[in-house]
């Protein structure tokens, strides 16, 4: 994530509503396909604090993909833990996992690839499994 990060915060204009986006090794696309539904999306670094996102007052927060370990972005966690609930957030892979690691969840490395659409998953209070 260090690696492939942006290093200075920049701006990518839409038309209203503003984004943040915090780069853990985001996909161009992303901000393009949120510039094309109205968003102005401010790209920032992986280790942006919760105060830095909270002094641009923006409408909602995106957490990117990006490679590697998730338990490893810790900076990353401890910002999540600062805005919960403050800002509506939406994450992607990596950002998802640490969204996850933020509210005390656990993550492991899989024996193999757990990719694509049709994966069951089990909803832990009903038994019931949706595909």
């Amino acid at each position: 994530v260090m690696t492939v990060s942006t290093k200075t915060p920049y701006v990518s204009t839409g038309s209203n509503l503003s984004v943040v986006l915090l780069d853990f090794g985001k996909k161009q696309n992303i901000v393009r396909e949120l510039n094309l539904r109205g968003c102005n999306v401010t790209v920032v670094p992986y280790d942006t604090t919760a105060e830095e996102i909270l002094a641009m007052s923006p409408d909602g927060i995106m957490l990117s993909n990006g490679p590697g370990d998730p338990d490893v972005v810790e900076v990353a966690i401890n910002m999540i833990k600062g805005i919960l609930g403050k800002i509506p957030f939406f994450g992607i892979c990596l950002g998802h996992q640490l969204f996850a690691l933020s509210q005390g969840a656990s993550s492991f490395k899989m024996n193999f690839g757990h990719r694509g659409a049709n994966h069951p998953v089990k909803d832990l209070r009903t038994g019931k499994v949706d595909i």
